[in-house]
């Protein structure tokens, strides 16, 4: 039996059919860059731009099936940095170095910074991309850090915190990796560690709780809900989307990205 062990294992080779892929996934692209009121948008070839990662995908060591970046948000990284035009970007969340790669992929021109705190997992480590060992909020940026700056969170941190880290420093654009709503959050938890989300924010039922309580296998776990906190958090959001899901367009399932405005330092 052939067994797929790799993202895109099983392709397709008809050039007609490839680039339906890669129309398809521009077509929502396009839709949403035109409708989203986050930021404005820099014109360019979306359709070429997937296509481009593509090829370079097939050719990366970012291709496992779980775990890490894959295709889709990766396409979504890209194509945000692209249309951002950032002058600076940060990667919160080295891990394997995917999500640097297509950032810098996306801005090629732009200063791109990843940290980690543990950068022994880096499968690569992409040309002009800058690589730290720490937390982004302890590494000196000068006067570089504004507007202009795109941050992608993917580290597994209360969402809030990093948020508020990012709007005192007048961040123009933040993307949210594993950003959930409560019930799948609580599966993909650390006993809490990583709450709460951006969409604990943005919920106004869970203003309504004192705690969120849930079963993990025999154990029974309990996160108060700071209601002050989260309101506190959704103060800080001048606008925000989630992206497009395309994973019927690729047959891959990932949770799209949580797309954040913070609002500007008054």
């Amino acid at each position: 039996m052939n067994l797929i062990e790799l993202d895109f294992d099983s392709y397709p080779l008809n050039e007609t059919i490839q680039n339906s892929l890669f129309r398809e996934f521009a077509r929502y692209a396009d839709t949403w860059f035109e409708n989203q009121a986050l930021f404005n948008a820099v014109s360019f070839d979306t359709e070429a731009t997937v296509r481009e990662l593509f090829f370079a995908y097939m050719k990366s060591p970012f291709r496992e099936p779980g775990g890490g970046s894959r295709f889709n948000n990766l396409v979504w990284l890209a194509l945000l940095a692209r249309a951002f035009n950032p002058a600076l970007i940060v990667d919160s969340g080295t891990f394997k170095g995917a999500s640097a790669w297509a950032l810098k992929l996306g801005a090629p021109n732009a200063e791109v910074w990843s940290f980690d705190i543990d950068l022994s997992q880096i499968k690569l480590r992409t040309p002009g991309v800058e690589y730290r060992q720490q937390d982004w909020t302890t590494f000196d940026f000068g006067n570089r850090i504004g507007p202009q700056t795109l941050v992608y969170f993917d580290d597994h941190l209360d969402q809030v915190r990093r948020l508020s880290e990012a709007q005192q420093r007048n961040v123009g654009l933040t993307i949210f990796d594993d950003d959930f709503p409560v019930v799948p959050a609580l599966s993909m938890s650390r006993d809490g560690m990583a709450f709460p989300k951006i969409e604990f924010v943005l919920s106004d039922e869970l203003r309504n709780e004192k705690e969120i309580v849930w079963k993990s296998g025999d154990r029974t776990l309990r996160w108060p809900v700071d209601a002050a906190y989260l309101e506190g958090g959704r103060n800080l959001i001048a606008a925000t989307d989630r992206l497009p899901n395309t994973s019927l367009v690729t047959g891959l399932h990932q949770t799209p990205y949580r797309v954040v405005k913070p609002k500007p330092l008054p």
